[in-house]
């Protein structure tokens, strides 16, 4: 039984109200999550029909760290090699896919910030592709939801992906 996959679009006006559905750069975001393979798979489809760039971006959250008492480079760089793996076989998976313009970006800090505005305005992104929410309930009024603040706080267009067999 194929699963089907749900997306919600939400277009974020400019102020020259020229929007153009040619996407140039597009910005997936990976976690390791189901849900950002879900934005990897509709990211790929979204770049061959546009002919795009395809930026994977993984962002170790740097907040998770701070309880660690000394600051050790093993766990830094051990994290770091995880994230390259990972995006390795992204970019293995585009490739085959026949994307061939794909850059991969590995940030440490919070992942909110990171994704809604510094990595789209060094990278001149013009699409923010992130997985729904994996988090439950309590996760999200503890933490929040980083697809939720991106779609706040993001100046450019933003596609959250959604998993059809799961309500949030």
């Amino acid at each position: 039984m194929k699963k089907r996959i749900k997306a919600i679009l939400v277009k974020l006006l400019k102020e020259d109200s020229s929007m153009s559905l040619k996407y140039k750069r597009i910005l997936v975001a990976i976690d390791g999550s189901y849900e950002s393979e879900l934005a990897f798979n509709k990211g790929v489809n979204v770049a061959l029909r546009n002919d795009a760039t395809l930026l994977l971006v993984h962002v170790i959250d740097t907040r998770a760290l701070q309880s660690v008492a000394t600051f050790d480079t093993y766990i830094y760089e051990k994290l770091e090699q995880e994230a390259k793996d990972v995006l390795d076989d992204f970019e293995k998976q585009a490739q085959i896919a026949g994307i061939t313009n794909i850059k991969q970006i590995i940030e440490f800090g919070n992942p909110k910030n990171l994704l809604a505005h510094d990595i789209p305005d060094r990278e001149n992104a013009d699409l923010i592709m992130v997985g729904a929410t994996g988090l439950n309930t309590f996760e999200r009024l503890l933490i929040g939801s980083s697809s939720e603040y991106i779609m706040r706080h993001a100046k450019i267009d933003l596609l959250v992906v959604r998993d059809s067999t799961k309500t949030l």
